[in-house]
Order: C-alpha cells, then sequence, then structure tokens
C-alpha cells in the first residue's frame, strides 16, 4: 500500500507539504506520474507547474538522485528493498471546483492534483493521512481507514475530495438505502428545511428514473465565497461545487442557479462518472484522452439535470422554459454548426473547448448538447419512448458493468426504443452533420404544446447591422451581415444612426484609424431573440415532465 502525508505547517504560505511512502519488495525503477488533468474538465492543466522541491529518500534515510523524464513524470531508481520517501511541496492556491486551497480557515484538496501515481501499480490501493488540530471538521470522498482515508486504486484517489475547516455545516437526508450529505464552508443565507427538501426531491426522482443509486454514501460539498464564482465538478461519491456571492442565495433567481449545478452534478453520478466511453475508461492522467462523446457527457447531463427540477416540481412549467430559453440565445448568436459538427467538437475539447476560441470554429458541448438532447427527447416521446429511458439502459448496458460505451454502441440503445422514427437521419444531420437544431426545434417543440417565438432584436445595430457589441466595442459580426467586409472585431463604435434605408457609422480600429461608414438597410435581419411559450397541455408534455 502507497500512504500520503499531507501536512500544512504554513497555511498562510499555501503550500502543501507531502510525503508519499513506497513500500518496495525487490530492486526496480519507479516512475511516478503527477496528473496533467482531471475529470470532468478535458483540458491540461500542467499541475506539475505547481509542484516544488521534490526529493526522494532510500530506506536508509539517504537522498538519492531522480530523473525528470517529462514535464510531470519523475523516475528513480530503488536499488534495495524497504520503503522509499518522496517529499515535496505542493502550491494550493486556486479555489474553483476542481483545484486545491489552503488557508488559516480551511484546507481543500482534490488529490488529482497534487497526487503522484505509482505507475505500473494500477490495483494497489493508496492510504491517505491528514491530521491538523487547526482544522477540526474534516470530510473526505475517499473510504475511512485506521487513522486516515484509503483508496482502493489511483483512480478512486483521484477521484476524491478533502475539506477541512475550522467550520463546516453538515446536513444530512436519506433516499432508499443512500445518505446525502451537505456540507458547506462558508455563510448559509437560506433555509435548511427547505433546501434539503429540494435536494431530496429533484434526488428521488432522478433515481426512480434510473432505477437505484451507485453508492451508499454521497456528498455534496459547497464552497460557499464572497465573491462571484461560479463552478461544479463531479465524483462518483460527491461533488463540489463553488458559488459567489454567497448573500445572493437569500434571493430565488441565485438559489436557482447552485440548485441548478447541484442537479446537473448529481446526474454526472450516473453519467460520466460510470456511464463513459471507452476512450475514459479508465482515465489515462498522463496525456490527452480523446473522445467525440462531448454531447453525451455534458449536453445529455445539462439537458437533464434542469429537466429533473421541472420533473421534480421545482420548476414550474413556465420558469424551466426561461432556463431553455437562455440556452437557446446563447446558442443561437454561435454558427460553429456550420463548421464543426457536435462530433468534431468533442473532439477539440483539448484543444480550444473551454474558450471562446476563433469566430464560429466549434460548437458548445453544454449548450449546443443540451439543445440536441432536448430535440432527440422530444423525437422519442413522440414515438412511445424518452431520453431517459434510453438512458437507463445505458446505465444497466454501460454504467452498472463499469464497460465503456464508443458512440455507435450508445447510439444503437437510441435505435432500439426509436421503433418508426428515422434516428439515422437525425444522427446524421445534428450529431455528425451540420443542421442547425434551433431549426429543428422551431417545429417540433410544438408536440409537447409549446412554440418558439423569434422576435426582432431590442438594438438597431444588432438588428439592422448584425453587430454584438459590448461597452461600445464590436464583440461579433454576423458573417451575412453588409458590415461583415468592412467592420472588424474589436472596433470601437463612436457614433451610430439610422435615418430611412441607412445606418451610419463611425468606429475607431484598434491601430488608431478612425473611420466613417454607411449601409444600406438589409431586408434581413439579424440575430433575433427567442422566446419559449406555452399554448396549450398536450398529453406529450405531461409525460416529458413528469
Amino acid at each position: 500500500m502507497f500512504e500520503f502525508h499531507i501536512s500544512t505547517p504554513n497555511p498562510c504560505s499555501q503550500f502543501l507539504e507531502i510525503e508519499l511512502s513506497i513500500p518496495i519488495s525487490y530492486s526496480t525503477k519507479i516512475s511516478l506520474q503527477l496528473p496533467a488533468w482531471r475529470a470532468g474538465r478535458y483540458q491540461l492543466a500542467n499541475y506539475a507547474q505547481n509542484l516544488r522541491n521534490l526529493t526522494i529518500q532510500n530506506p536508509q534515510g539517504e537522498h538519492i538522485n531522480s530523473l525528470k523524464i517529462s514535464k510531470d513524470c519523475w523516475e528513480f531508481a530503488a536499488s534495495a528493498p524497504g520503503t522509499y520517501k518522496v517529499k515535496y511541496e505542493y502550491y494550493a492556491s486556486k479555489m474553483d471546483a476542481g483545484s486545491s486551497w489552503v488557508d488559516d480557515q480551511q484546507v481543500y484538496i482534490n488529490f488529482v492534483n497534487c497526487c503522484f501515481e505509482v505507475k505500473g501499480a494500477l490495483n494497489l490501493p493508496y492510504q491517505v493521512f491528514f491530521n491538523d488540530k487547526n482544522y477540526p471538521k474534516t470530510i473526505c470522498t475517499l473510504e475511512k481507514s485506521d487513522s486516515g482515508y484509503k483508496a482502493k486504486d489511483f483512480q478512486s484517489l483521484a477521484d476524491s475530495t478533502l475539506l477541512a475547516g475550522k467550520k463546516l455545516t453538515n446536513w444530512k437526508y436519506q433516499v432508499q438505502e443512500t445518505d446525502f450529505h451537505i456540507w458547506i464552508h462558508g455563510e448559509v443565507p437560506f433555509s435548511k428545511n427547505d433546501f434539503i427538501k429540494i435536494f431530496k426531491k429533484f434526488t428521488e426522482t432522478q433515481i426512480r428514473d434510473f432505477g437505484d443509486f451507485p453508492e451508499k454514501e454521497y456528498h455534496f460539498i459547497f464552497q460557499l465565497l464572497p465573491y462571484k464564482h461560479y463552478h461544479g465538478v463531479e465524483h462518483r461519491k460527491g461533488t463540489v461545487i463553488t458559488y459567489g456571492p454567497a448573500e445572493k442565495l437569500s434571493d430565488k433567481v441565485a438559489l436557482a442557479d447552485l440548485i441548478g449545478v447541484s442537479s446537473h452534478e448529481l446526474y454526472h453520478s450516473w453519467n460520466v462518472c460510470r456511464i463513459r466511453p471507452i476512450e475514459i475508461n479508465p482515465y489515462d492522467f498522463s496525456k490527452e484522452n480523446y473522445t467525440d462523446a462531448g454531447w453525451i457527457l455534458e449536453g445529455i447531463t445539462t439537458y437533464m439535470g434542469d429537466l429533473y427540477l421541472l420533473k421534480s416540481e421545482y420548476f414550474t412549467l413556465e420558469e424551466y422554459l426561461l432556463e431553455l430559453e437562455k440556452i437557446i440565445n446563447r446558442v443561437s448568436i454561435n454558427f460553429g454548426w456550420k463548421n464543426s459538427s457536435i462530433l468534431e467538437s468533442s473532439f477539440d475539447l483539448w484543444l480550444d473547448g473551454y474558450q471562446e476560441g476563433i469566430p464560429d470554429r466549434k460548437q458548445n458541448i453544454y449548450a449546443n448538447g443540451c439543445l440536441i438532447a432536448l430535440a432527440l427527447d422530444i423525437s422519442l416521446l413522440n414515438h412511445g419512448s424518452s431520453l431517459p429511458e434510453v438512458m437507463k439502459m445505458a446505465w444497466l448496458k454501460f454504467g452498472l458493468p463499469q464497460k465503456g460505451y464508443r458512440q455507435f454502441s450508445f447510439w444503437k440503445l437510441v435505435e432500439r426504443v426509436s421503433k418508426n422514427w428515422d434516428s439515422k437521419s437525425f444522427f446524421s444531420k445534428y450529431i455528425a452533420g451540420n443542421h442547425s437544431i434551433i431549426d429543428l426545434l422551431k417545429i417540433i417543440v410544438s408536440d409537447l404544446g409549446l412554440e418558439l417565438i423569434e422576435n426582432e432584436n431590442d438594438s438597431d445595430l444588432t438588428n439592422l447591422l448584425g453587430i454584438i457589441e459590448s461597452e461600445k466595442t464590436i464583440k461579433k459580426i454576423h458573417p451575412e451581415s453588409p458590415g461583415y467586409s468592412k467592420l472588424m472585431v474589436g472596433d470601437q463604435i463612436l457614433e451610430h444612426g439610422v435615418s430611412g434605408s441607412k445606418i451610419s457609422l463611425s468606429i475607431k480600429r484598434i491601430n488608431g484609424q478612425e473611420l466613417k461608414l454607411s449601409f444600406s438597410v438589409p431586408k434581413e435581419r439579424f440575430f433575433p431573440s427567442y422566446k419559449l411559450v406555452v399554448n396549450q397541455e398536450t398529453e406529450l408534455q405531461k409525460i416529458w415532465r413528469t
């Protein structure tokens, strides 16, 4: 068993002091791999940049040499039996749901950031020891063992979190055989009983549709912060969610954001943590793990997270439609679907998936994926099935036996339940192809008794000239706008006006050049805003929302 001993002798320095003990029974070469990324964020993070002062001692306590063979992998020769100790410091100074933070009030660690994997020891257990009287309350999603915490292998260790604080709020509820814990670091501006009631209801509804929950214990860990923040990360036995400013959570709209991300992360307990593409089953944290399943991983989860708040009656139908509206309007101003399918955009997460990137290069796997999931669900409902039914099948076929899927094997589940629906056409157009999912939704939401209304944008510059600006700076230009060949992203708008059939514009370019331009008002209108309204209650709508 490998042992990590973690301490914080000077919390204000924000350095963790870490000692890894490696028992060796014969002469061999040891490779130590620090993860380069973490689950839930398919992008290199290069955690080794936060590490310093690595030393290695042999069983006699003597320092021995190591060789760094890559940016985050070290090797050393264990020439004799005994326990070797690897000592180093890790700078824990980033507060989000997937990083680590130390100060005089708390020690918060995502083990994937700072713990080495001993290569070649896939199925050997790890034990973590952290004991500091300055932080009397501790939650760790690993199994308790002796005076520490035990992981059956490195995959389990990398999927776990520790939070120790001077003050932690802890609430609990139970659904079926699982104990659900709510842990809060920070001030709590909302009602305990109301909060638990909401969580219990959406938990029950998700479990109802999957049939069971994968764990006997699950932990919602909240970092409620005094500054603006919003982030969540999934784990098999829990989730970490950062939100701020905490004081806003006394407002229903802000609280809905927190509840929304909580439902999203709980859904990940099945989808991603267990229903997982074969390319990331298991994770290889040393390099990129390419997959084209991002729309399944995050798009379906984004859709389902909010849908279950409707199904559990936290959202009214009108409140839920407002959430969908936000996503539709976000997707409508990006034409990445013309240039990159959702499969290609999923694959390119490792390239620029979490940055805005160049104009209209890609789709967003969360937002576009959510609308694809909505359209897929409506299509399946029209043919006697549903997306929740497909996901339950995926749980039984792939998640429960922990067997990775491929894109085609996941889609076979859709084909199995789609009956007379042309699911292959849907896949070729909206998943593998370059068709607008919003154009499809305009048609098929009527099956749910809804209407997607298209309104002209309130801004003359946006509506007539296809310019989206912020603080008088052009951020986006519609590719069919008459200004596309004369204006540039980054141009500063000095003046503008509309007179009859003409639009006049004065701009200042980043190079200092000032231009006065005139355009004829085109017949086409650009960047409309969308609104979802309820026209009638249909039988399909009743099935969808319950």
